[in-house]
């Protein structure tokens, strides 16, 4: 047996006398005093504080590759011109509005439905879309 062999063999037995003596040890000792309902609300707390974080990790890397898309084409347009786009776009079947009353809208969201449609063109008539025929 080389060396190697003898110390993973010490491990081994090692682990197992460990494994066995928490095994028998009894509840309230493994707890060291704390309730178990206490440490399964820690444990709770520490899952939704983790699922937050990853939550936002994700929001974050979502947004660092959204807004390099944006801020790629600044689009400078008239708002009587961005309210005539959207009424064309609204007649001609390719999308589908909500009924509203393009002059009632404030010009914001004028201009951010203008943008929400351009980058929906934009997306449909990429090279890379592949839902196209074959050229």
């Amino acid at each position: 047996m080389n060396e190697k062999s003898r110390d993973e063999e010490k491990l081994r037995q090692l682990l197992e006398a460990f494994v066995e003596e928490l095994q028998a040890m009894p509840d309230a000792d493994l707890l060291a005093g704390e309730s178990a309902a206490d440490i399964r609300a820690r444990a709770t707390a520490r899952l939704a504080r983790a699922t937050e974080d990853a939550g936002r990790r994700r929001l974050a890397a979502a947004r660092s590759n959204v807004i390099p898309l944006r801020a790629g084409k600044p689009r400078t347009i008239s708002v009587p011109e961005a309210r005539n786009y959207i009424a064309r776009v609204a007649q001609d079947g390719n999308y589908t509005l909500a009924a509203r009353q393009l002059e009632d809208m404030p010009d914001s969201e004028i201009l951010r439905l203008y943008e929400q449609l351009r980058e929906l063109e934009d997306q449909n008539s990429s090279p890379d879309d592949d839902s196209g025929p074959a050229r």
